[in-house]
Formats: C-alpha cells, sequence, structure tokens
C-alpha cells in the first residue's frame, strides 16, 4: 500500500493547480486520474499536418490572470482571437452581416435587450459571490427558473430568444432548467454583463492547444501522477483517508477531490458523507454541450470578409466561430449547447456531421459543404466528464445546501471549475478553486503543527 500527505483525485486544471501548489510548499503527494490524459475538461485533438483544434476549454480572457500566468510560465503561446470582418446574423435563410457585439435587429428589440440586460447587471451586482444563498431576495430569485425571469421581463418574442440563445451558449444549459440565482451568481463571477462583452475584444486562444499547461504540469508531476486510476471509494481508517479503486489503494491524511460534483457523488465514502453534501451531488446536474470543427484547406469565409462568428436564432447549432490557427488551415468552430446537444447525440455521426455542416453552409456558403477533416465531442458521453461545461444548479438548490459546495468535510476538501468564486465555469475558475484547496490542505497542517 502506497502512503501519501495528501491524495489529489482529478487532474484537471483544478486537481493539476492544487497539486503543484501543495508539492511547491514542500507535502508528499499522490496524483489520481480515471482517465488516460490530463486537463480534464480541456481537451486537445489534432487534424491535418498536426494543427491543434480544442475540443473542450479553448478560450482565454482579459481576466484569466492565474490561467494567463500558467500559459507563459510554460511558454504556452497565445494568439489574438480572429476578429477582422463581419459577424452574421442568421435567420433562416436570411444572413446579415454585423459589426460589433449587437445584431442587426430593429430598435425596439435591442431597447428591450438593454433594458433587460441592464436588471440583470444590477441584480447580479448585488450578489455575494462566497454566499449567494443570503443576497436579498435570494429565495425569490432561487426559486424560479431564468426563463421565467425573463418571460416576465422581456415580453418581446425576438429579444427573448437572442437572451435565452446567448444564456444557452455561456451555461450550455437551457434558461428552464437553472435557477435564476444561478445565472446571476455566474454573472457575477465572470465580472459582470458588462465585463463579459469586454472580455470578447481581449480574447485569446492557444497556438497549441488549451491543455498545453496542464501536460506540462503533468510532466512535473510524473513521478506522483497516476493516469488509468479511477477511484472507487474513500474511507476514513485509524491512520487517515484510505483512497481505493481498481489501481489499489494509498492512504494518506488529507485527500482533495477535484472532480465535478456529480461525479464526486459517485465515489463511496464511509463513513458516509452528510446528507447536505450528498443531496448537492445528486442535484447539480452536468450542462450539456457538443463541439464540432470543420477545417478547410483555407479560411475561405475571410474572402467575403466575414469573421467566421455566426449567431443562429434558428438552427440546431446556434453558434459558429474561426479557430484558425496562424499559419494553419481554415477551421470553423461549431458550438451546440442545451437541448439541442442532446437531440444531435442521439444521432449517428454521420447524421450529426451532415446536420451542422448544413448549418455551416447556410451561414457561410456552398464553401463549407466539403471540409477536409472533421472532429467532434459529444461532452455527454465522456465517462469522467458525463457533459460540460461543468454542472448548475435547478431552482432551489443553491439556497437550501449550496453552502455544502465548497465546505471541507473532515479531512476532505473539495476543487473543480464548479467551487470558484471567481470564473465559475473556466478554467481559470477551475486554476483558482485548485489553489484554494490547496491553501485550506496547508491551513489544516499549520493548525496541527501549532496545537
Amino acid at each position: 500500500m502506497d502512503h501519501a500527505e495528501v491524495v489529489v483525485v482529478g487532474a484537471g486544471y483544478a486537481g493539476l493547480a492544487a497539486a503543484r501548489a501543495l508539492r511547491a510548499a514542500g507535502r508528499e503527494i499522490v496524483v489520481l486520474e480515471a482517465s488516460g490524459r490530463v486537463g480534464g475538461r480541456a481537451q486537445t485533438d489534432r487534424v491535418a499536418d498536426g494543427w491543434a483544434v480544442d475540443l473542450g476549454a479553448q478560450w482565454i480572457f482579459g481576466g484569466h490572470t492565474r490561467f494567463a500566468a500558467l500559459a507563459r510560465e510554460y511558454g504556452a503561446e497565445t494568439y489574438a482571437a480572429p476578429s477582422d470582418g463581419a459577424n452574421l446574423l442568421v435567420e433562416g435563410a436570411v444572413r446579415r452581416p454585423f459589426a460589433g457585439a449587437r445584431p442587426p435587429l430593429p430598435p425596439l428589440v435591442l431597447v428591450v435587450l438593454a433594458q433587460a440586460m441592464w436588471r440583470i447587471e444590477r441584480l447580479a451586482a448585488r450578489i455575494d459571490l462566497a454566499r449567494p444563498w443570503t443576497t436579498p431576495g435570494a429565495d425569490r430569485l432561487d426559486a424560479m427558473t431564468a426563463a421565467t425571469w425573463l418571460r416576465r421581463n422581456l415580453p418581446e418574442r425576438r429579444a427573448r430568444h437572442l437572451a435565452e440563445v446567448m444564456i444557452g451558449e455561456e451555461l450550455c444549459v437551457d434558461v428552464g432548467s437553472v435557477s435564476m440565482l444561478a445565472l446571476l451568481t455566474t454573472i457575477r463571477a465572470a465580472g459582470g454583463v458588462d465585463a463579459g462583452a469586454a472580455a470578447e475584444t481581449g480574447t485569446r486562444l492557444f497556438v497549441d492547444g488549451a491543455d498545453g499547461p496542464a501536460r506540462s504540469i503533468a510532466a512535473e508531476l510524473a513521478d506522483v501522477l497516476r493516469l488509468h486510476a479511477p477511484v472507487t471509494s474513500i474511507q476514513q481508517v485509524a491512520q487517515g483517508l484510505l483512497v481505493s479503486g481498481e489501481f489499489g489503494a494509498v492512504r494518506a491524511a488529507q485527500v482533495i477531490v477535484a472532480l465535478p460534483p456529480a461525479l464526486a457523488g459517485r465515489i463511496a465514502y464511509d463513513p458516509p458523507l452528510p446528507a447536505a453534501r450528498d443531496h448537492l451531488t445528486q442535484r447539480m446536474p452536468m450542462g450539456s454541450v457538443l463541439k464540432a470543427f470543420a477545417v478547410y484547406e483555407r479560411p475561405f469565409w475571410r474572402d467575403d470578409g466575414l469573421t467566421g462568428q455566426a449567431l443562429n436564432l434558428h438552427d440546431p447549432v446556434p453558434v459558429t466561430f474561426d479557430a484558425t490557427r496562424p499559419g494553419g488551415p481554415g477551421c470553423l468552430g461549431a458550438l451546440i449547447p442545451g437541448r439541442a446537444a442532446h437531440r444531435l447525440a442521439a444521432l449517428s455521426a454521420d447524421e450529426r456531421r451532415t446536420m451542422i455542416v448544413g448549418s455551416l453552409v447556410r451561414a457561410f456558403g456552398h464553401a463549407a459543404r466539403a471540409p477536409i477533416d472533421w472532429r467532434e465531442k459529444v461532452w455527454a458521453d465522456d465517462p469522467y466528464a458525463r457533459g460540460g461545461y461543468g454542472a448548475f444548479f435547478p431552482p432551489g438548490v443553491l439556497t437550501s445546501i449550496g453552502s455544502a459546495l465548497r465546505q471541507p468535510i473532515g479531512a476532505i476538501h473539495w476543487a473543480g471549475s464548479e467551487t470558484a468564486t471567481e470564473w465559475a465555469g473556466y478554467v481559470e475558475g477551475a486554476v483558482h478553486s485548485g489553489e484554494r484547496a490547496a491553501g485550506e490542505v496547508l491551513a489544516a497542517y499549520r493548525a496541527t503543527a501549532v496545537g
């Protein structure tokens, strides 16, 4: 049986950030990862001539200071997201180019939408990110879905539909499933509505993939990192905690579980977790997202002065974007969230490709009909993610048992992007959460030494 001071369960960015901080503090660690790779919900694939496509986390925004610091430290090059040209608004057979963030809709639609966004901004500014359930009016906001709030505050149909598409893209969940308090908390954690819009202008992508820093950290931890090591149980024993699976067992004094709540809940705990934590893992489902990339010999859409970014209000593919690396082949990404992702996931791979390419043709013309390469990822089918980008709070959960999300249980600590109070749902939030959990473990050791 192996021994360590701390076992970290999960080698996504949260687990790797925790392990890195603990090793820097001189602690003896073991990192256990169920899959055969690191990076978690950041996964990079290779297409023509070895160019990278990010099937999961991809963008790095101006506010992502910790992620950017890791990129600099490990020499992971980034480039500005392509933005020259016009975006497209696609409504059926009608294609309307536009510049900036405001789609070409009638003035009344834009005014009504702006008023609703202003109200959301005001509500989000009141959120206490450490304890959102204490926010004034929290019970009322948590009792309704985001869809209910939008129906009451956005009576104009087209404005409401646009807001639903925007929220669905951000959370990868339908507005009828997520609580309004949870939506406001997510917006507040990302700096507000205006901050999110401003971040788009400073968006960057990784030349060699968003999992590059994760792979570099993993190389530093190679002597303590075990892949293909799913944890099935965490048991309290006389000498601490016993972390077990088919790989065997590791005895440790402290454990950090850096997994999405739903997956953390699949581990058998002895003694059982408190009811609030157990119920939380049962009631925080993962969102659903399908991401696909069509690769072309060159970025032909730029010939028409287009950015490659399209917003399609009546199509299975609501969002497309240009993912072309500098000097690489043309690459159009498609993002399908929520209910549409579930519908497409039920189709065969060939049927999915046909539908998504059809959407690209409607946006960018017949030149899009025959990509030279194709990559896709249905995140709900990934056994070590079961959805994406992250878990969400349905109505009533955040105010009743949300306090159990980050609260350590004895020597068991929780990390993962969902547990972050800044940039929850992003790699930036995952890094923050791992460093916070490592800080909890180190504080526990200091307290023991003083005692």
